[in-house]
């Protein structure tokens, strides 16, 4: 009976350590997506990381490689010009621009705020 209990116990720590190494992997690469979508998109303001990493949080990691391809699409084809006409947006005007937009087509209006 000892060593089943022994056993037991020596499972659920190993699936404890798993589970967290697992955690740590999926925390790196959602760092890894922020960090690559700013770099990207050449921003270096505090404010602009940050609206990027609660962007990936909102999205989640794939939606927002996807919405980065998009982005670097639409700049690969002369970029998007601002509402008035007057310039053109930078890429992560276009970022935002496409988020919010997708967002709000989808009824997700309340998560934008949280951006």
């Amino acid at each position: 009976m000892r060593g089943s209990r022994l056993r037991e116990r020596q499972a659920r720590e190993e699936a404890m350590k798993r589970a967290a190494a697992a955690e740590r992997q999926q925390r790196r690469a959602f760092l890894q997506t922020v960090e690559t979508i700013a770099t990207t998109l050449g921003e270096t303001d505090a404010r602009a990381h940050e609206q990027i990493h609660n962007s990936v949080t909102v999205l989640g990691v794939e939606a927002a490689q996807e919405l980065l391809q998009e982005v670097l699409a639409i700049e690969a084809a002369g970029g998007m010009l601002t509402a008035d006409g007057s310039r053109r947006r930078t890429p992560g005007g276009v970022y935002h621009y496409l988020l919010k937009r997708r967002l709000t087509e989808a009824g997700r209006k309340d998560e934008l705020k949280k951006i």
